[in-house]
Order: structure tokens, then C-alpha cells, then sequence
């Protein structure tokens, strides 16, 4: 046999051990998953507000803290304030009209008592949806209660709020969230203590959304709340590259990381996380906590408000009626960094939202990451009249409509992609 024809043989069985290879590569698997409600989701999202920090841009309510909130489209915010102050009282009792609720946090720090807390939920009970103990008591030694720090001081006044609540007629339909602590492990101090709701202060250091999330946080508060539901009363990144606390990450980076958070959050159940926090306290770029805000000191927008404020305005649905729905589709790809949700309204039209669980920023280099597209194809068995594909991130207007689609090619970042998929 000549050379010329072996080098013609061999390719040709080179060739046929391809396409072979292409017909016997496993398809993509066709799936039917059941859409969750899209306004649970919004439902999901909080911030955390200080509206009593007048020496702060919280100053500004009625220019800034007011009008940003309504803008946002959260309905949830966290926050607290004394029983003498007016002035937050009023706040809360005007955001309430627009929808907006609290948490509220009572801490003897304050000069706060059990009694005491149930007369502050009283006076915004148009407000007022959940009642948590005292704050990160765990790395302030110098915080006591009826003479005890912690950890016994803090199950005292717990359990005293929890039985005062309880007790009053007003107040006993409000939920109470077990107490907060800035180091997880110390859950078992305070184990099996009186809650409605467990609580994390879940926040991942300047790493991705589910840094320590499902192998520290989540089980801490499952500890010290046994099976409740479990609130994230705060979580979130401050920007400040040169501050001295937790790792600091640049605001591009948190504006991919916000909503990432949100919907992890969401897929492991969490009743409820509020971001640490709606706006810098101050302009002071040192400062890592001047610098956790969705918002710059001056009421400017950070990408993360606007990415959130975007998937809120996408996903959030008025109607009180919900009937939920399959869809029945197949992804090309099945990478355990490429993470989806699907949602549904009201009127039907699904949603369908993708992106990268990966870190954005290295910390080691301090440099944003430049993470490539991954690229699935979607294929869609459940009839679909019209796709509309948007990227939160930027805006909350389509950037692409296809009609009649029964694939997609798609392109997933390190920040969520919405596909909105209208059947008919």
C-alpha cells in the first residue's frame, strides 16, 4: 500500500470515528422543571437602612433615602430605632405607604427592654413585619444585660423579647429572629434559643455570592434556630480597596455580585436576605464601613442598585393569582459553574435566568477577573410564541427579541441573563 493512500485511509477513519463519536455524544437532557412565583423572589430582597443616622447621608430622607428606595422597588428594608424617636418612627410609618416594611432590631445597647419593645412595634404596626434580637453581641465583650455578656446576656434579653412579644395581643403574630453574630461558630453558645425565624450575617469576605454559604452559614443557623426558615439580616461587600475590615471589591465587580446573591440565596430557601446596605454613610474611600451602600454618599448609583433595581422591575409581578407551570426544555450545558432559575407570573410568561457562579475578582492580585462567556444552547419543547433576552446589568430593555424560537443560542457571563419566554 502507497503512503499517499495510507494517509488517505487514516484520514478518512479518523473522520468516521468523528462523526461516529458526534452521533453517539450525549444529547442534552430534555427536562420539565416547575416554574417558582417571580414575586416570591422579589419578595426575597431586603436592605438593610439606617434612618436614624443623622449624621450620615440617612440624613437626606426626603431627597435621597425616600425617592431611591421607591425607585429600587424594594419592599423590605431593615433597621431600628429607640423608643423616644419620632423622627424614624414617622420614616418608617411613610415608607409603609409605599409599600416598604421593616424589620426591626431590638438591642438593650440602645437602652432598649423587652416592654419597651413590644410599645416600639406597637407604634408602627402599619410598618413593622418581624422583630430580630440583638446584633453581633459576639465580638463586643464590653455589651451586657441584667449584668451578663455574652453568651448569657444575649439569651436573657432573647428570650424575654421572644416571651414579651408572644404575650401581647398586638404583637404576637410578628415573627421573632433569633440574634445575630458576626463569627458563625459561636451558634453553639446560644443553641436552641426561642425564634421564629434563624438568622446569618452571611457576609463572604470580597469572595462570590456562596462563599461559606452552604458549608458554614447556613448550618450555623440551623443550630442555634433548629429547622426554622432562616433570615439573612445582613450580607454584602463595601468597596473600599484599602479598608482595614473584611475584603473590600470594586464596585463593577459588586454590581455582578448583588443579584447573584439574591438568587443563590432564593435556590436555598432563604426566606429573606437583606444587602448590607442601601447607601455609603459618608464619603470616606479608607472606610470600609462608609462603603457598603447600593448607593454612593451623594445618592448616585452604584452598577449593583442598578442591576437590582432592573431584575426587580423585570421579575416583579402585581397580581395576587398564580398558577405555576412547567417548562419543558433541555440546556447544552452542564457545567456545575453555570447556575439557573425560572420563574413565572401571573400572566404566564416564564422567565428563565442564567449566569456564572464564579469569582469575579482575585483577591490575591486585587484585579478584576475576565471571565468568558460560557455558551448553551437552550431548546425549548413547551410552544413559545416570543424570547426576549436581557441583561439586568445594564438595562431593563430587551437587548434581543426571536420569534418562534425553538433553540437559543445563548451567552452567560459572571451576572445573571433573564430570558423571558411568552407561550402561545
Amino acid at each position: 500500500m502507497n503512503c499517499r493512500r495510507s494517509r488517505f485511509l487514516a484520514l478518512g477513519f479518523g473522520l468516521f470515528l468523528s462523526i461516529v463519536g458526534w452521533l453517539q455524544a450525549p444529547q442534552a437532557q430534555m427536562i420539565s422543571e416547575r416554574a417558582q412565583r417571580a414575586q416570591a423572589f422579589v419578595d426575597s430582597i431586603g436592605v438593610a437602612t439606617h434612618l436614624r443616622y443623622l449624621d450620615t447621608a440617612y440624613k437626606h430622607y426626603d431627597k435621597l433615602i425616600k425617592p431611591r428606595l421607591k425607585e429600587l422597588g424594594v419592599q423590605h428594608i431593615r433597621d431600628g430605632f429607640g423608643l423616644g424617636d419620632g423622627g424614624t418612627r414617622q420614616k418608617l410609618r411613610d415608607l409603609a405607604t409605599l409599600g416598604i416594611r421593616s424589620t426591626l432590631v431590638m438591642d438593650p445597647r440602645n437602652g432598649t427592654t423587652p416592654p419597651d419593645a413590644v410599645e416600639i412595634a406597637k407604634s408602627v404596626m402599619t410598618s413593622v413585619e418581624a422583630i430580630e434580637g440583638p446584633n453581633e453581641w459576639d465580638v463586643n465583650p464590653k455589651l451586657s444585660y441584667a449584668g451578663k455578656g455574652f453568651p448569657e446576656g444575649v439569651k436573657r434579653f432573647h428570650t424575654e423579647l421572644y416571651v414579651a412579644m408572644k404575650r401581647d395581643a398586638e404583637t404576637n403574630r410578628l415573627p421573632v429572629i433569633s440574634p445575630s453574630l458576626a463569627r458563625p461558630n459561636n451558634a453553639a453558645k446560644i443553641e436552641n434559643i426561642l425564634c421564629d425565624l434563624g438568622n446569618m450575617h452571611s457576609y463572604a469576605g470580597g469572595n462570590e455570592p456562596t462563599a461559606g454559604l452552604d458549608d458554614k452559614y447556613i448550618p450555623r443557623a440551623k443550630q442555634m434556630c433548629r429547622s426554622r426558615p432562616i433570615v439573612a439580616t445582613e450580607c454584602g461587600w463595601h468597596n473600599a480597596m484599602k479598608g482595614k475590615a473584611q475584603a473590600g471589591i470594586p464596585v463593577q465587580v459588586a454590581g455582578k455580585y448583588v443579584s447573584r446573591l439574591y438568587l443563590e440565596y432564593f435556590k436555598r430557601g432563604i426566606q429573606r436576605a437583606f444587602i448590607y446596605e442601601l447607601i455609603d454613610e459618608r464619603k470616606n474611600i479608607s472606610n470600609s464601613e462608609d462603603n457598603f451602600g447600593l448607593l454612593y454618599s451623594n445618592g448616585a448609583p452604584k452598577p449593583s442598585f442598578t442591576a437590582l433595581k432592573n431584575l426587580i422591575t423585570l421579575l416583579k409581578d402585581t397580581s395576587t393569582q398564580f398558577e405555576s407551570r412547567s417548562l419543558r426544555y433541555s440546556l447544552s450545558d452542564r457545567s456545575k459553574t453555570l447556575h439557573h432559575s425560572l420563574f413565572q407570573k401571573q400572566n404566564g410568561r416564564f422567565y428563565l435566568i442564567l449566569w456564572q457562579e464564579v469569582p469575579s475578582f482575585d483577591q490575591r492580585t486585587q484585579k478584576v477577573k475576565t471571565i468568558p462567556d460560557r455558551a448553551p444552547t437552550l431548546t425549548l419543547q413547551t410552544p413559545i410564541r416570543q424570547a426576549k433576552l436581557y441583561t439586568p446589568l445594564k438595562s431593563a430593555t430587551a437587548l434581543q427579541q426571536i420569534d418562534r424560537p425553538k433553540s437559543l443560542k445563548l451567552k452567560v457571563p459572571d451576572h445573571p441573563v433573564v430570558v423571558e419566554l411568552i407561550g402561545g
